[in-house]
């Protein structure tokens, strides 16, 4: 049982650099979608006195810069862990549990795409990725 709880532990740690690449996609998509906000905002034909004009723009600069900012450290940290995770897997000595590795966690790539890039078939993987998992080191710094 110990074994299944550390290599859990190894596969949250490896999936960390996807998890800051897909955040920072979604925060892409929210500045893109705040811009298009503020380049067409929604009409109101109600007759009513609107609100200050000034007040909006401040209030979207400063959500917009928030994002922004959000994205940069996302970015940051997302090249830090492909970093550390690739000189991690790189230590390793069996050539196709690298692969394996790098393939599924840097790359993203599912178990089949992996399956045909390498010429294995899908079980095949999955053992190599058992016993990369088995051969992996994870310091206590990492998740």
């Amino acid at each position: 049982m110990a074994i299944v709880r550390e290599n859990e532990r190894k596969k949250e740690y490896l999936k960390g650099y996807i998890y800051s690449i897909r955040k920072a996609q979604r925060l892409k998509e929210q500045i893109g979608e705040l811009r298009s906000q503020q380049m067409f905002p929604s009409v109101n034909h109600d007759g009513m006195p609107q609100g200050n004009a000034h007040s909006d723009l401040s209030g979207y600069v400063a959500r917009l810069d928030a994002l922004i900012s959000q994205l940069e450290q996302e970015q940051a940290m997302a090249v830090r862990q492909y970093k550390e995770i690739h000189d991690r897997i790189h230590k390793m000595q069996d050539g196709a549990e690298k692969e394996v590795l790098i393939r599924r966690y840097l790359m993203g790539r599912t178990w089949e795409q992996i399956a045909v890039e390498m010429d294995y078939n899908y079980r095949s993987v999955l053992k190599i990725h058992g016993r990369a998992l088995r051969s992996f080191e994870i310091s206590e710094r990492g998740h």
